[in-house]
């Protein structure tokens, strides 16, 4: 029998498209204005087409296989239940309560991040408990609690207090691999989902205001190549609305439910510098080590033409990389191995989303042939892109379920070849 594979990131893709129209429409004909709100509530519709769509397929899977599937409680005494979401509500609560503060307070983080951070406070307290409580109800097997993300926490913030005020004590918390791997998964959600929640309005704002410019400005452009840029830069925010926003779902939400909760996460500094380093605030030192910006180079192809096919090529390579994220979908996040996926384009390579991103850039940046050094620095960050996509095997590969993944497909980058 085929193991089970997630397409909710389909679904979620195809509700971000429509909804990011609706709300152009919705300005374009003044009902309402466009806010950061009304972006991170498509965000917020599109979880729930994928929650809703997930669990509606995965029944459909459990019928057609006939599986049995048991309904286990945590306990036959629900105030018993009620008491356990409690405490572990407080403690999954008060870890996000010192990222909030260190969100809002440090200037570090962006604006767009501070808000969205609000509006995960107000879910995050009003829904986690009847969640909780749901979840120890229909899904309370004691299999799930050796990973429990609130359970490990208590654990961290008692050996913590022990380690402090007990000379006696001699666990250190800091040797626990369960409390090590939850402290590491909360520093991944805060750095990403305070990333994510920035790209996705840059991403929005840009795809809006190329909206703009095609219907308002539409007779300016009195060149076809002009329009048809502006229509390529229309599809490419609008893939980037859905990349993001895929991203932001999976970091904030691993469930039983999902089977997408995080098995480990990458314990190395390579790993985690070589990945940094690809975003904010690092790459602001990474990009100016290695530029290829502000070189002495040229335009090395003019023709509209052949820019015109450039820009088809583009469309294609992002939206590989895009259809990559899609198919995460739930289990999407850096530094993390939160199950296998080997559906979309991970049943032909294992890292299609760098090969497409990588390639983008050579066609995107033709200009960097026209100087030696300039090439060299691209070809720089195509080998970060690579030693990314290793150390993130070496990690991936305590996996058994990795190995076999491997086994059948066996190529990093290019079928048949790498």
């Amino acid at each position: 029998m085929k193991k089970y594979q997630s397409h909710a990131g389909y679904f979620g893709a195809i509700s971000l498209v429509i909804l990011s129209f609706i709300l152009i429409f919705l300005e374009s004909h003044q009902i309402i204005t466009i806010t950061n709100a009304f972006v991170y509530v498509i965000v917020g519709i599109s979880f729930i087409v994928m929650l809703i769509s997930e669990l509606f397929l995965q029944i459909k899977y459990i019928k057609k296989h006939k599986i049995t599937v048991k309904i286990s409680a945590l306990s036959n005494s629900n105030l018993y239940i009620l008491k356990s979401s409690i405490i572990r509500f407080i403690a999954l609560f008060i870890p996000f309560l010192i990222a909030y503060a260190l969100v809002q307070k440090h200037r570090i983080f962006f604006y767009e991040s501070k808000e969205f951070f609000n509006y995960l406070l107000v879910i995050f307290s009003t829904l986690s408990i009847p969640y909780i409580f749901f979840t120890l109800k229909f899904k309370g097997d004691k299999s799930y609690e050796i990973g429990d993300y609130a359970i490990i926490t208590i654990v961290g913030v008692k050996s913590f207090y022990k380690h402090l005020f007990d000379k006696n004590y001699k666990y250190h918390f800091y040797k626990n691999r369960r409390v090590k791997k939850v402290a590491r998964l909360y520093l991944v959600n805060l750095i990403f989902l305070s990333l994510m929640s920035k790209f996705v309005i840059d991403e929005f704002n840009g795809f809006k205001e190329q909206i703009q410019l095609l219907i308002w400005d539409y007779d300016g452009f009195n060149h076809w190549y002009n329009r048809y840029r502006s229509f390529y830069l229309v599809i490419f925010h609008l893939l980037f609305i859905v990349d993001v926003s895929i991203a932001i779902i999976g970091y904030s939400f691993a469930s039983r439910w999902l089977y997408n909760r995080t098995k480990s996460v990458d314990a190395t500094l390579s790993g985690w510098m070589i990945a940094l380093m690809c975003y904010p605030p690092l790459n602001s030192v990474s990009g100016r080590l290695i530029s290829y910006n502000g070189l002495d180079t040229h335009q090395l192809i003019t023709n509209e033409y052949a820019l015109s096919i450039i820009l088809t090529l583009l469309i294609v390579l992002y939206s590989i990389y895009v259809w990559a994220t899609v198919a995460l979908g739930f289990k999407f996040s850096n530094l993390t191995n939160r199950g296998i996926v080997d559906i979309g384009p991970y049943k032909y390579v294992r890292h299609p989303a760098y090969v497409a991103k990588n390639s983008a850039w050579w066609i995107d940046n033709t200009f960097v042939l026209t100087n030696i050094w300039a090439t060299i620095a691209m070809a720089l960050w195509n080998l970060v892109y690579a030693t990314r996509a290793l150390t993130e095997e070496r990690h991936l590969k305590q996996d058994n379920n990795y190995l076999e993944y491997c086994d059948r497909v066996k190529y990093k980058f290019i079928p048949k070849l790498i």
